[in-house]
């Protein structure tokens, strides 16, 4: 994988993976499996329905968006277009991207609608209602990011830790 030069990212960076993996992969799956269990309980929401919303809320935005593109530069500070038009998807895209069933995702979206987090546009394509972001999401998402900065220094702290041999072993 090609990666972009970070000063978080040591060069060496594959030779002390292979090193901390245990200890990385233990880190990396604790918040994993921390954030999944957060979902359920915090957001009220099943895995399957928010990686649905989720999905459905960043393709919404994709166009705008192009790979590698600072998100600052093209989105407001509400994770929008500045006009706030946003791109409709149809439930094959949908089904295609989340690689679940189609009945499955048809099921989950009407849920979905029901609950006021997506809507159907009139020629029945699905939209992220930005409405459903409320104080719950809001905080939700200032603790999902507090953890992940967390992760992320203990993810660095082992990474500088694990001894390197001088042949890179």
């Amino acid at each position: 994988m090609n990666r972009t030069p970070s000063p978080l990212i040591p060069a060496d960076f594959d030779q002390r993976y292979e090193r901390g993996f245990g200890l990385l992969a233990f880190v990396c799956n604790r918040f994993v499996l921390n954030h999944m269990r957060r979902i359920g309980i915090e957001l009220d929401i099943d895995l399957e329905s928010a990686m649905i919303w989720g999905i459905l809320a960043h393709m919404n935005n994709l166009p705008y968006l192009p790979m590698n593109a600072d998100p600052m530069k093209v989105l407001n500070e509400i994770g929008m277009k500045s006009n706030g038009d946003l791109v409709p998807l149809r439930l094959a895209e949908l089904t295609m991207i989340t690689g679940l069933p189609k009945e499955t995702v048809r099921r989950k979206l009407e849920r979905l609608r029901t609950a006021g987090k997506v809507d159907r546009t009139p020629d029945g394509k699905w939209i992220f209602m930005r409405s459903a972001i409320g104080e719950a999401e809001r905080e939700f998402t200032r603790q999902t990011v507090l953890l992940l900065l967390q992760t992320a220094e203990s993810l660095q702290r082992i990474l500088e830790r694990v001894e390197v041999g001088s042949n890179g072993k």
